[in-house]
């Protein structure tokens, strides 16, 4: 019995310290994805800010005036230019 007990402690320890070397393999290649992810991540949200004042450098009121006029050849129109068209008020019918 006391040399199985041996047997197993002297298997035992191997085992373990292969468990140890596999743990800590798998802990320093979590790590490594980790920082990459995050390497990413910091990426994709410069990217985002850089699109952000993209859109809104592209939705300014004065950027899409001077397109309408040099694109487009298009003008701002005289107040006068302007018809205003209201509708007729109509009675309701009514039923005898």
């Amino acid at each position: 019995m006391k040399k199985l007990v041996l047997y197993a402690a002297a298997a035992l320890i191997p085992a373990l310290f292969f468990l140890n070397v596999w743990q800590s393999f798998r802990y320093s290649s979590l790590k490594r994805e980790i920082a990459r992810l995050e390497s990413v991540q910091q990426d994709l949200l410069e990217r985002n800010k850089r699109n952000i004042a993209g859109i809104s450098v592209m939705e300014s009121p004065a950027r899409i005036e001077e397109l309408a006029k040099k694109s487009l050849g298009l003008a701002r129109p005289d107040p006068g230019d302007f018809i205003i068209i209201t509708p007729e008020k109509k009675e309701p019918e009514k039923d005898d």
